[in-house]
């Protein structure tokens, strides 16, 4: 059968659940196929028709996890804004997108920030950002003169931990921080800087 396969899916989609619901109460190395299987509902030998075994699935599963979170914050064009554009339409509808996407996923992100697994997630996405995307950006831009210097790395890495910090707060606090005061304060912060944005709400 094709993993396009209704049923399959399905199956699939119940693993990576179960792997999910084990890792918000375990360590990784003391969860057990059978474990994942009793959560997913499924036999051993389902499990073993698609992984080879428990180290297949959590990183085959973080690598999709981590693809789909580098594909929706591509467009980091907002990071090229100077203090008189980053009100501009299309920079406010591509950052939102991303934190759409960031909020959309929230239950999965916070799961994989604090589980015990050998690789740290919050940092691979912080390094997606930068590497990936901010960097690649900048070195895109027709404006620029696309060399990276040390100094773009230094702004990408800072960007890049301001926006990951940021959204860690506002999935801490959602309940009484919303999408339009993240927008505020990122668009605050790259048109007053960080010192200006934040010293007046503390």
């Amino acid at each position: 059968m094709s993993k396009t396969d209704p049923r399959i899916i399905k199956t699939l989609r119940h693993i990576d659940e179960a792997l999910l619901e084990c890792l918000k109460e375990n360590e990784f190395r003391k969860i057990t196929v059978d474990m994942l299987c009793r959560k997913a509902l499924i036999n051993r030998s389902t499990f073993y028709k698609y992984y080879a075994d428990k180290y297949e699935l959590l990183n085959n599963y973080l690598d999709r996890v981590l693809s789909e979170f580098s594909e929706a914050m591509a467009t980091t064009d907002f990071i090229l804004a100077t203090p008189h554009t980053i009100a501009n339409q299309r920079y406010i509808d591509n950052f939102r997108r991303s934190i759409d996407h960031i909020h959309d996923h929230r239950d999965i992100y916070r799961v994989l920030w604090q589980a015990s697994i050998d690789r740290r997630i919050y940092q691979e996405m912080e390094d997606i950002i930068i590497r990936r995307n901010i960097l690649g950006t900048i070195s895109s831009n027709p404006a620029g003169d696309q060399q990276i210097t040390p100094y773009h790395v230094l702004y990408a890495e800072l960007f890049a931990s301001n926006l990951m910090t940021l959204v860690r707060w506002w999935l801490a606090n959602e309940t009484s921080v919303t999408r339009a005061d993240v927008e505020t304060l990122m668009t605050s912060n790259m048109k007053n800087g960080l010192f200006t944005t934040f010293k007046y709400r503390i």
